[in-house]
């Protein structure tokens, strides 16, 4: 599942934390905060979900940037 299909069916209000999972730990927030905020065309869309978490009313979400080859890097 991509970021933006996982948006799509979230409130616009709701609040959405993304961690990139190929990132070290200090670097890897790529977005915090409303799904509004993430504009249509940006690439954080284009992020495979890993694993979703649901906390403190946010939704957690560890997803990862498409391989050229069109997987997710494992």
């Amino acid at each position: 599942m991509k970021i933006s299909q996982l948006t799509k069916v979230m409130d616009k209000d709701d609040e959405i934390v993304i961690d990139d999972g190929n990132k070290s730990v200090d670097r890897m927030r790529v977005y915090e905060g409303a799904v509004r905020g993430i504009k249509r065309d940006s690439p954080i869309n284009k992020m495979h979900v890993v694993v979703i978490y649901p906390y403190d009313n946010k939704l957690l979400v560890l997803a990862e940037y498409p391989t050229e080859k069109g997987g997710v890097s494992e």
